[in-house]
């Protein structure tokens, strides 16, 4: 799964997805987080036990995502921004890995001057062409934002449904 999430590995990261899941990898593609130790550590320490996790700038997580050897994971490859899910959908072929835009938007500021699509997501103009981008091109794209809510197909949300 490729997931958008503001705030990166938290609880429901660490213990909702994990579970449900099964992950036993989470691969964040972050430049800034992959840069910093003190951020790198806390993501580490956010981790749930027994999952092994990267911090890592995107261009390596592209890397990592195309590498065969990583087929047999289970794997959350996590960004925090709409960017950085653009440029990995363009550099991974998704095929039916579930590609998930859950909350994005409003830790970054400025909402009045973005588009609302649900309580969760606001997107800037720019963001809204990226996803209709990826719209084309992930089979399996949603807003989910628990793993106990119904997947929602993103598409619908673009149309404003």
């Amino acid at each position: 799964m490729m997931r958008v999430d503001d705030r990166l590995i938290h609880g429901q990261v660490a213990l909702l997805w994990t579970k449900q899941l099964g992950l036993n990898r989470i691969i964040v593609a972050n430049d800034k987080a992959a840069a910093s130790d003190i951020q790198k550590n806390a993501l580490l320490l956010a981790a749930p036990a027994g999952v092994k996790v990267a911090v890592v700038p995107v261009d390596k997580a592209i890397k990592m995502a195309n590498d065969p050897r990583g087929a047999h994971f289970k794997m959350l490859l996590l960004v925090n921004n709409v960017g950085d899910l653009y440029k990995i959908v363009k550099g991974v072929e998704p095929g039916n890995t579930k590609v998930d835009i859950a909350n994005v938007g409003r830790v970054s500021g400025d909402i009045e001057n973005k588009h609302k699509l649900t309580e969760t997501v606001y997107l800037n103009d720019d963001e809204l062409a990226q996803v209709q981008e990826i719209n084309g091109l992930a089979k399996n794209f949603v807003y989910q934002p628990l793993p106990t809510d119904s997947p929602k197909p993103f598409e619908s949300l673009l149309k404003g449904e």
